[in-house]
């Protein structure tokens, strides 16, 4: 596999070297060089990415989404991820199964990539890995259930908000917003005292001690 240097590489190339088994799996080039995924990231932010983008950007500017605020993070990746991963996976088969027309002077072959890929036609080579061992036990004890939200518990507590006011799973991006809306004057609401009864609630509690004492002084 060949990628440019860019720092999302990274975790790529260190799983690819560890599923072949071999530091050679992976090389890093210029970008340049990559020209035909180059192409096909310029073609996904034209025809897809970007009206996400632009809706997202469209919140921001309502002042209904603060880029690096945690908690409005949650609540958008809540609303939005299975939507966006069901786009992207539209992207994909859409990609993948469609027909590539013969080209002159073209070094792959015409056809539908799926095709290509699972039965390449001679005198291309099946490089597909057939048996790859099992991953070490230090990378499976780190595997994680994958999950909209970063806290767990976090993503509970908003399943349980939207079960309480009988509020349904957004089928498209019109009702993701209108959950977002719903949800997040809630969830900053028990963010905010939530935080303050943790910031306060030690200096209650020696409040509280010391007004007994003073009592007890007194009598």
């Amino acid at each position: 596999m060949r990628t440019d240097c860019g720092t999302e590489n990274n975790t790529v190339a260190a799983i690819e070297c560890l599923v072949a088994s071999d530091v050679s799996a992976h090389i890093y080039g210029t970008s340049p060089g990559n020209q035909r995924i180059e192409a096909w990231w310029s073609f996904l932010r034209r025809y897809r990415s970007q009206w996400w983008i632009e809706l997202f950007e469209t919140l921001v500017n309502c002042g209904a989404f603060h880029p690096g605020c945690q908690t409005e993070m949650e609540c958008l990746r809540y609303c939005f991820m299975k939507l966006v991963q069901y786009d992207m996976d539209s992207v994909r088969h859409e990609w993948n199964t469609h027909r590539m027309r013969p080209s002159a002077g073209a070094r792959c072959p015409a056809g539908v990539p799926d095709e290509l890929f699972h039965f390449p036609p001679p005198p291309a080579v099946n490089c597909l890995l057939t048996d790859t061992p099992d991953l070490p036990q230090e990378v499976l004890d780190e595997l994680e259930e994958p999950r909209v939200c970063d806290s767990h518990d976090f993503q509970c507590y908003l399943d349980y908000l939207c079960a309480f006011n009988s509020w349904d799973r957004p089928a498209d991006h019109e009702a993701a917003i209108q959950l977002y809306l719903n949800l997040l004057p809630i969830v900053s609401i028990w963010i905010f005292f939530s935080s303050h009864f943790a910031r306060h609630h030690d200096y209650r509690w020696q409040l509280w001690r010391s007004s007994m004492n003073v009592k007890l002084l007194l009598i």
